[in-house]
């Protein structure tokens, strides 16, 4: 049985831990000491183009939800409705007579006629009441009458049916249906009623609605006519027709608001005799509004737009902003290429900091200027063009394994084996560490002289990187000694 000592349990707790890590970080090399990720100015500006575009886009959206512009998904069914959500207490119907100036005898107010309103149950029997002028008028001044509407249902073998129905009867005027201290018209007043033209009873049938648009519970009236003649029966068969509405306005949760309105009619209209009415309704009637429900109503839904459609409606218009995107990173690699090259064209030749490019529309070279002066466009294509080809080769990394190749094969030329191996047990000394082990403390920095020109300190860190190229460039100058010694310094200085 293996045994395991407390460090070793630890580096095993510590190798699972790192390999069930799944937030792992990639190491991204620096294209140089600002930036590892190369970001240009115009990849910028769209940038911004784009968050902005698309944040108004986004309150544009928000705005038109809150304000009810986004047209709901509407849905209609047969539905089946008790009529208990209806509010029967409104002035569903409307009666008036139609005076057409102010010399007109109203048959109402001159008790010629009497609006009697019926109810009539399936079980046969009859509940009459007579309806009351209203103080309520007409624009023209006339007044309205406003006869109270219920009905009822039951259900039989599964199917529901109106269990009571409305009649509003208008009959020539009874003694039996009047209060104590009421006259009917006299025979004198009747006939010059009845000598009357255009005399007309008007039966206003108001509905009500939601308006898909912003959800709020719209009015609408419709008027009816019908004369009045003493020979005749004119009837109005009106057939009230209710909807449900079921408004889905939530933004993500929530329940529907559920309404329902009596929003239309079917109408049939019949020219009977006198006698005809008399004799079915009991009545000397002129005239007979039949009032009663549909059994089979509608169900309207209206789905307003959710917290889902308005995000995917926003979600597919930035993602086509977003589609900009490619064309930037396309630039952006074309700049990063030209950036990097540009980059080691100085390295090899120092000069080329001076030199300006200037590129016409189509990202040709149309001028170029080295300090002040300009040169000729067409010698500088050719050498610009010859050495882009050579530095494109270098920056391959089979290339630059194999430069370091040949790097080795030249020390390998002046160097044994036994001297490169060395080079593993080398490496500079901290020198704040240098006393505690008791060796000598040179300075930081390194002396040309011939007994510490070999000994390695912090500049050794740095002395081959571009750091150190730029902190030469800017005032520190390579001893005079050193650059008599080698030729090679001396006819490729470049200052």
């Amino acid at each position: 049985m293996t045994m395991y000592n407390q460090g070793d349990i630890m580096k095993i707790a510590n190798n699972f831990l790192r390999n069930a890590d799944f937030f792992g970080t990639p190491f991204v090399q620096q294209i140089s000491e600002k930036q590892s990720i190369y970001r240009s100015a115009i990849g910028g500006l769209i940038t911004l183009i784009i968050f902005s575009a698309s944040l108004a886009y986004t309150t544009w959206i928000l705005y038109q939800w809150q304000t009810n512009q986004f047209s709901p998904k509407i849905s209609h069914s047969l539905y089946i409705s008790d009529f208990n959500l209806i509010d029967f207490n409104y002035d569903i119907v409307r009666i008036y007579f139609w005076k057409l100036d102010a010399t007109y005898i109203d048959p109402f107010e001159e008790r010629v006629l009497l609006p009697v309103l019926s109810f009539m149950n399936y079980d046969g029997s009859i509940s009459s009441k007579v309806i009351k002028m209203s103080i309520e008028t007409t624009s023209d001044g006339n007044k309205y009458f406003l006869p109270k509407l219920h009905f009822g249902e039951e259900y039989q073998n599964g199917n529901l049916y109106i269990s009571s129905d409305a009649t509003i009867l208008f009959i020539k005027c009874q003694q039996e249906y009047l209060e104590d201290g009421e006259q009917c018209a006299d025979q004198e007043k009747s006939d010059q009623f009845f000598s009357q033209p255009f005399n007309v009873i008007t039966t206003e049938v108001t509905y009500k609605s939601i308006d898909s648009n912003n959800g709020e519970t719209k009015t609408s009236t419709q008027e009816y006519y019908f004369q009045v003649e003493p020979s005749n029966c004119y009837t109005l068969n009106i057939f009230l027709q209710s909807n449900l509405y079921e408004v889905r306005d939530y933004f993500l949760f929530g329940s529907p608001k559920i309404q329902e309105y009596i929003n239309g009619a079917f109408i049939q209209t019949q020219t009977n005799t006198f006698n005809y009415c008399k004799l079915a309704y009991g009545n000397d009637a002129l005239g007979v509004v039949y009032l009663t429900m549909q059994a089979n109503q509608i169900k309207t839904i209206f789905e307003y737009p959710h917290a889902g459609d308005l995000l995917a409606n926003i979600g597919s218009i930035v993602s086509l902003l977003f589609m900009i995107k490619y064309i930037i990173i396309l630039l952006n690699q074309h700049f990063l290429q030209e950036n990097l090259i540009h980059s080691i064209i100085r390295i090899y030749y120092p000069q080329f900091k001076n030199v300006k490019i200037f590129r016409n529309w189509k990202f040709q070279i149309n001028k170029v200027k080295i300090g002040d002066k300009f040169v000729d466009v067409n010698q500088f294509q050719q050498f610009y063009n010859k050495i882009v080809e050579k530095i494109q080769n270098k920056m391959s990394y089979l290339n630059l394994l194999y430069e370091i190749s040949r790097l080795y094969f030249l020390i390998r030329s002046s160097q044994s084996r036994d001297v490169i191996r060395k080079t593993h047990q080398i490496g500079i000394r901290m020198g704040f560490v240098q006393d505690l082990e008791l060796f000598q403390d040179f300075n930081s920095k390194s002396e040309y002289s011939s007994d510490g020109q070999f000994q390695m300190n912090d500049e050794d860190v740095s002395i081959l990187s571009v750091e150190e190229r730029t902190q030469i460039a800017s005032g520190e100058k390579i001893p005079e000694e050193i650059i008599n010694q080698y030729d090679f310094f001396e006819i490729n200085k470049i200052i």
